[in-house]
């Protein structure tokens, strides 16, 4: 019996109706049946019992004759007048009530079953469903998101609901993106916030002082250059920060453009590039987990996390890369150094913009490689990790 209803809830509308419909309008035909021979039924009680009472009345027998002879045998019965005649006003009533009740009574169980079947079908098959997804429509109008759609019947408003629900998740997850988004902008401006007080306070510093000893000549000419070469570095310091921050916006505006290219040809283009970035470090290769296979990535994008996160190696290792690739699942770079490699500081804050680190200051960057490389992972589809190995440093990116 429950592996009959679960087929059933499980049926398509359309099955379902069709069912719903066959089974009322059987139901109305036999009830029609019913009602119909019970009114002649009772018509024909009350006739017996007039016939009883008056049939010798009004019966004469006679012959069916042709041409002056007998045709048949057997008598007949004629009646001088209609036995209606004889019935009470009360039998009258209750006869003609059976004659229309016979007639009239035939559609009424048609309308009835058919009015009860759509009744049933809603209730069985729409009314929750729709209930569930006005539920829903109303909290996402709401911009509440925090919720399920649960339906477990199989049928088109299952196939609706689970629809819905995908719609629910992926509005969900663009909503939690675009937090993300909008948190990242703000730690962004108020970093590029953060370090654009500096150098403008050393200008403001050193324009304040030329205004005020050069118009008097108290200022040497060797003190004056070496100002402007302090106002300089830190002009040049302030336009570095502007061509970054022009690079983030086109970075988040940027679309991955997949190709496909074998992995033998992408592994010779990393070592072209590495072998023309390290000239001074000892590089070693390990792409022995690497199987022959056609990738599909965006040639640029991973040509420029790599050589990023190289360019980073080369500056803080001693005298050794190691360079590991691999397409397991994946496609992943996985470059490691003999430096002196993150401290728990850096692995927690190295990506975030303008990061730059205590006990490594660099000046001449502006502390915004890693960022930029994890966006582009993540963009890709990967992601970006950072860790310490046995003599340095490891940073792995994954398309």
């Amino acid at each position: 019996m429950g592996k009959v209803k679960n087929i059933f809830n499980n049926m398509s509308l359309k099955t379902s109706f069709i069912i719903y419909t066959f089974i009322f309008l059987a139901t109305a035909f036999l009830f029609s049946l019913a009602s119909s021979g019970f009114c002649q039924y009772w018509q024909d009680s009350i006739n017996k019992k007039y016939k009883e009472l008056f049939e010798d009345e009004i019966r004469v027998e006679g012959q069916i004759i042709v041409q002056g002879d007998a045709k048949y045998n057997d008598k007949i019965y004629l009646y001088t007048e209609n036995l209606h005649s004889f019935y009470t006003s009360q039998d009258e009533l209750i006869y003609n009530l059976l004659s229309f009740f016979n007639i009239f009574l035939v559609p009424i169980w048609f309308l009835t079953c058919i009015i009860t079947a759509g009744i049933l079908f809603y209730k069985r098959k729409l009314k929750k469903p729709l209930e569930i997804l006005d539920h829903a429509a109303a909290k996402i109008a709401n911009n509440n998101l925090d919720f399920s759609v649960e339906y477990s019947k199989k049928d088109e408003m299952g196939k609706l609901c689970f629809a819905f629900e995908k719609m629910r998740l992926a509005l969900k997850e663009n909503n939690l993106e675009m937090w993300r988004q909008m948190d990242e902008r703000k730690r962004l401006n108020a970093a590029f916030s953060h370090d654009l007080r500096t150098p403008l306070t050393v200008l403001k510093g050193q324009n304040e002082m030329l205004l005020k000893y050069v118009p008097n000549k108290k200022m040497t000419t060797t003190k004056l250059v070496s100002t402007l070469h302090t106002m300089k570095t830190h002009i040049n310091r302030l336009e570095t920060f502007v061509n970054t921050m022009s690079k983030l916006q086109r970075l988040e505006d940027m679309e991955i453009n997949k190709t496909a290219i074998t992995s033998n040809e992408l592994i010779m283009r990393l070592k072209e590039s590495s072998e023309i970035l390290c000239t001074e470090k000892r590089l070693s290769f390990n792409d022995h987990s690497l199987t022959t296979s056609t990738l599909k990535v965006d040639l640029s994008v991973v040509m420029q996390v790599y050589e990023n996160i190289l360019s980073n190696a080369i500056r803080y290792a001693k005298s050794k890369i190691i360079i590991e690739f691999s397409n397991n699942k994946a496609f992943s770079i996985t470059v490691s150094d003999d430096g002196n490699g993150f401290s728990n500081i850096d692995l927690n804050n190295a990506t975030k913009p303008f990061y730059q680190s205590e006990i490594y200051p660099n000046t001449s960057h502006c502390g915004m490689g890693l960022n930029i490389c994890k966006i582009l992972c993540e963009k890709h589809g990967g992601y970006m990790k950072l860790s310490n190995n046995s003599n340095g440093a490891t940073v792995k990116a994954v398309f």
